[in-house]
């Protein structure tokens, strides 16, 4: 007598997975354009392809090489990925990349010495450009808080003064099919800022932190310490603290180095794409500094690139 209510019961589970299935197959998995681009919610997004996890292997090695041949045993080292901002956008259907993963991957592989700082509950979708993969200076408090939480001091961005730019479009912009509307670029300036300059490697003279020339350029994101560049040094003689920072980095970190101005009198960044690991300590000695390794995820994901 109770073979008959088991018999509902399972026809009506497959009934609910069969009605799954349908759902499933009724929303199609889409697929970006040809420049791997498409659009939602407004913001533009490349895609960056499977996570590779051979590649984040990879980067986790060259993170965990240099800390054992580079660093000294009184550098306090920390990593952080930054997520793109697709992690951030609802599923419709385009593809992404698996960020949860790579990041879980990462934090398993570094050495014990080594804090992982995350950062995904610290960025939301409107910290990031429209039609760039950067995400904007003037909402990075959180993860400015983040950092300081970490490596041991506190930055208020409050009481900074915002400059705008209105007519920014990124990188994105060559790739869009209609012309794509500009957006403002904010960045931050304080006594800390107006007082440090920057050491570029490539320039013999000493440069401002934000360079506004390359506002009127198809770089405008280059504002932020003038652009890529493998060696630059940030000093600021009027820093609250006598302590050095060295970041290993890419083009995010011109943006948040600023912020951090305030806190170190020396910011040294190293962006090993256009420097090999061998040549760094031609340039940089290294002592007692905070050492972050702060890449983006399309550097993880892609990181045949470091050298």
């Amino acid at each position: 007598m109770r073979c008959k209510p088991v018999a509902v019961s399972c026809a009506a589970a497959a009934l609910v997975l069969a009605a799954a299935l349908v759902l499933s197959l009724s929303t199609p998995r889409r697929q970006p354009d040809e420049n791997g681009m498409y659009q939602q919610e407004g913001y533009w997004v490349q895609y960056l392809g499977e996570r590779d996890e051979k590649s984040a292997d990879s980067f986790v090695k060259k993170v965990n090489t240099i800390r054992d041949t580079l660093l000294t045993e009184e550098n306090k080292v920390y990593c952080a990925i930054i997520p793109d901002k697709s992690h951030y956008l609802p599923d419709e259907g385009w593809p992404v990349l698996d960020f949860d993963a790579m990041a879980s991957q990462v934090q398993a592989g570094l050495d014990d010495s080594i804090t992982w700082i995350d950062l995904r509950d610290k960025l939301t979708l409107a910290d990031y450009y429209k039609t760039d993969a950067h995400w904007r200076q003037e909402n990075l408090q959180p993860v400015v808080d983040a950092l300081g939480e970490a490596m041991g001091f506190s930055q208020e961005l409050s009481g900074w003064e915002q400059h705008a730019f209105d007519g920014f479009v990124g990188s994105y912009g060559k790739y869009i099919p209609a012309p794509a509307e500009p957006e403002t670029l904010v960045w931050l300036t304080s006594p800390a800022t107006e007082a440090a300059r920057v050491d570029n490697f490539q320039y013999p003279e000493a440069t401002a932190v934000y360079d506004t020339s390359k506002l009127s350029g198809a770089g405008s994101y280059d504002v932020f310490l003038n652009g890529a560049t493998p060696l630059q040094t940030i000093e600021n003689p009027n820093a609250a603290t006598d302590r050095e920072l060295v970041i290993f980095r890419d083009s995010f970190a011109s943006s948040l180095a600023p912020l951090l101005c305030e806190q170190y009198r020396t910011i040294t960044l190293i962006d090993l794409r256009y420097m090999v690991s061998g040549l760094v300590p031609q340039y940089v000695t290294f002592t007692n500094q905070d050492v972050l390794f702060l890449f983006s995820s399309w550097v993880v994901n892609e990181s045949a690139m470091l050298r």
